[in-house]
């Protein structure tokens, strides 16, 4: 299995995804599917990288918060909000499972949190809309939260690795 995740908000369930899971809003309308890649080469246009330990093929249903940059519009991930996004982040309980969204080694593309309950303030939203949706189970991990400093660079391609330091 590779170390790289690829994750895509897509209209019908995807073929040869790892890990995939219908969505709905939250009146229950369907919303597309939310499928996950665990490979090398990128799946699809629209697939943005993520921390692969969101990912549990097996994992239970969640709400997520799902924010998305807008086409056509790039915001540096080094940018003053996106880290004040995440230490505001830090500063909360630990979400069920969380991971920034990327497209190249250098621009903020979005977020993907996941909890139990619904997600009423995600400061990732405060810098673009968040879409709250619903993933049914097979798709969401549960993953253990940062021991930190998930703010520092660690390789301008690579998710901090969260679970451990150093």
């Amino acid at each position: 299995m590779s170390d790289r995740c690829w994750i895509a908000l897509v209209d019908d369930a995807p073929s040869e995804a790892t890990a995939a899971a219908p969505l709905t809003d939250a009146g229950g309308a369907p919303s597309g599917w939310l499928g996950a890649w665990m490979q090398r080469a990128k799946p699809m246009r629209q697939a943005l990288r993520a921390d692969p330990r969101i990912v549990d093929p097996g994992g239970a249903a969640a709400w997520i918060s799902l924010v998305l940059v807008p086409p056509g519009f790039a915001l540096p991930f080094d940018d003053l909000a996106v880290q004040q996004a995440r230490r505001d982040v830090l500063a909360r309980r630990p979400a069920r499972a969380l991971s920034t969204l990327l497209r190249d080694s250098s621009h903020f593309e979005g977020a993907i949190t996941a909890a139990d309950q619904p997600i009423r303030d995600d400061p990732f939203a405060r810098l673009f809309p968040a879409r709250s949706l619903r993933a049914a189970a097979g798709l969401i991990a549960t993953a253990a939260p940062p021991v930190g400093p998930t703010i520092e660079r660690y390789g301008s391609a690579n998710p901090w690795p969260w679970d451990r330091y150093g």
